[in-house]
């Protein structure tokens, strides 16, 4: 009984205020800690993430770290040998201690260290702005042998700082980044002005092409509470619309017939989705939980397979309306909303992260009437890289599945193998 309370009273953290109160739940931790390194282990990383999300700041966070510091120390003195030694390095790391912090870059740095343990360390040392991290971070990004996974997250980490040198170290790296990441690259330059101003710099310069932007983040841009960003963004792009554009009705006709024209290779098609629409959507249990999963959604014939792509805004369910969310530091977040109550929100983002924003540091929230899903896909790829990806979101099956069939109406000559 007493470890369910240590867990529900860890989950109750951000409504306790009374200093009695947060020390009755780390006597209790301590405890736990003691007899069960289980629920210990829970409960750390509970508290851990609460320390990570802002949920638990201030007087309280300090209240507790000073009451639990003591047993921690004592589980990162006894080292690797205790079960719980990464749970509170991590814990201590997330909450600014500079020795727990040098253990937290090591492991980072460490090829050998396990990736669970990577991201874990990453996500601790950017909650607490470590700033000896971010000098360590271009070279992670901009090493081939870094595995994507731990790059992505880096890049969705990053999110954290109010620093300009983050756009100048992820531009370095752009080039550097697989085509997978490039994207969510982009999407992080966009959240603070500071960075944006850089990025858009880039632009100007010709160093990134402008198709870089999709139209979400041209809007997102636009939405900027630097009006020099919107002015400059403005002039360059144009007025973007903020409601669904009639004409991509036209758009579906031209690409039904540009594709019934066309032969695509599925296989080919497979490495496009991937790269474009694998960011935000799951298809055969490959991409990201972002919109729709489209294995057996979406795709009920050719003609709606065609709206779905290039009309996202016709039919939004309540569930993908995108909202914007202005928070207090200036960052400027778009993605759908996966929890909102009275301690916090959390946005589903592109690439999947889930960006968790306290109440307290909520400015603004608007609710689009568009897709999160940017329209204008047929200038963002060659016809032939179209014809690829249409090839394989026309078959009812994975390319190599030998049963694998066309949907309905699709054109004869598209699939070619």
């Amino acid at each position: 009984m007493k470890f369910a309370l240590a867990i529900t009273a860890l989950l109750l953290l951000p409504s306790i205020v009374v200093a009695e109160d947060v020390e009755s739940v780390v006597t209790l931790l301590e405890f736990v800690i003691d007899v069960d390194e289980e629920t210990a282990a829970k409960c750390l990383a509970t508290l851990r993430e609460r320390v990570q999300s802002g949920e638990v700041t201030g007087p309280q966070r300090a209240a507790i770290r000073k009451q639990l510091g003591g047993k921690l120390q004592e589980v990162l003195a006894a080292g690797r040998k205790s079960p719980l030694y990464i749970d509170a390095l991590l814990l201590a790391t997330s909450w600014g201690d500079k020795d727990a912090a040098e253990q937290g870059r090591s492991i980072v740095g460490d090829a050998k260290e396990t990736e669970p343990h990577r991201i874990a360390a990453i996500d601790a040392l950017t909650a607490a702005r470590d700033v000896e991290f971010l000098s360590s971070a271009s070279s992670l990004l901009g090493a081939k042998s870094v595995p994507e996974l731990i790059q992505a997250r880096l890049l969705g980490a990053l999110g954290r700082y109010d620093d300009p040198t983050v756009a100048k170290l992820v531009l370095a790296c752009y080039a550097q980044l697989v085509p997978d990441l490039q994207p969510q690259a982009i999407e992080l330059l966009t959240q603070r002005a500071i960075w944006s101003r850089q990025l858009l710099d880039a632009i100007g310069r010709k160093d990134l092409p402008t198709s870089v932007l999709n139209v979400n983040q041209v809007r997102t841009l636009l939405a900027s509470p630097d009006k020099e960003i919107a002015a400059l963004v403005q002039s360059k792009w144009g007025a973007v619309r903020t409601e669904r554009n009639p004409e991509r009705e036209r758009v579906i006709r031209d690409m039904h017939d540009q594709l019934s024209h066309s032969s695509g290779n599925p296989h080919r098609g497979r490495e496009v989705f991937n790269r474009v629409c694998g960011q935000c959507h799951k298809i055969y249990g490959v991409g990201q939980e972002v919109g729709p999963e489209i294995t057996a959604n979406g795709r009920g014939s050719f003609e709606h397979l065609l709206a779905n792509v290039f009309d996202p805004s016709l039919v939004i369910g309540a569930s993908y309306q995108a909202r914007m969310v202005l928070t207090a530091d200036g960052r400027v977040l778009t993605g759908l909303l996966a929890e909102d109550n009275e301690q916090r929100i959390v946005l589903k983002t592109q690439g999947g992260k889930l960006e968790i924003v306290p109440r307290e540091e909520v400015d603004e929230i608007a609710i689009s009437k568009l897709s999160l899903m940017p329209e204008g896909l047929e200038k963002q790829l060659p016809p032939e890289q179209l014809a690829d990806l249409f090839a394989f979101l026309s078959l009812d099956q994975p390319p190599d599945n030998p049963n694998a069939v066309p949907i309905a109406g699709t054109p004869p000559q598209l699939i070619q193998e």
